[in-house]
């Protein structure tokens, strides 16, 4: 993206850089997921929706989706290096026994999206994700 900055009568060009998003972590726990996606870029993230979706289990009984795109207790923007953590704990609790797939995607209004796929295993209320 280029940025005009404009002094006097002259206008100089100047290159921003990009922003990126990386989901770097994703835990399990008592009936929840967690992901943390870290801005890796040099710009700050706008306008954050972050997704987590767990699904599978015996039978595909367990369906649980989050969607974020910031509330009034958190921010929708990430700076640069800093992170930002949602978990699933808001949509419902996972309980269930057997294998799931869980999806996490982050993206911003000055970010491409990203998306990355892992698995897990629900046992009761534990969720551990196996990757």
């Amino acid at each position: 993206m280029l940025v005009c900055i404009a002094v006097g009568t002259s206008c100089t060009a100047k290159q921003q850089s990009p922003t990126i998003l990386d989901i770097t972590v994703v835990k399990g726990g008592f009936s929840k997921v967690s992901v943390t996606v870290k801005n890796i870029g040099d710009s700050t993230a706008e306008n954050i929706t972050m997704t987590i979706s767990v699904k599978g289990g015996i039978l595909g009984r367990i369906n649980i989706t989050k969607i974020c795109i910031g509330c009034g207790n958190c921010s929708n923007s990430i700076e640069p290096n800093a992170t930002k953590t949602e978990s699933t704990a808001e949509a419902g609790k996972i309980v269930g026994f057997g294998p799931v797939t869980i999806m996490a995607s982050a993206e911003a209004s000055n970010a491409e999206r990203v998306n990355k796929t892992f698995k897990g295993f629900v046992l009761g209320f534990l969720v551990i994700v196996t990757k």
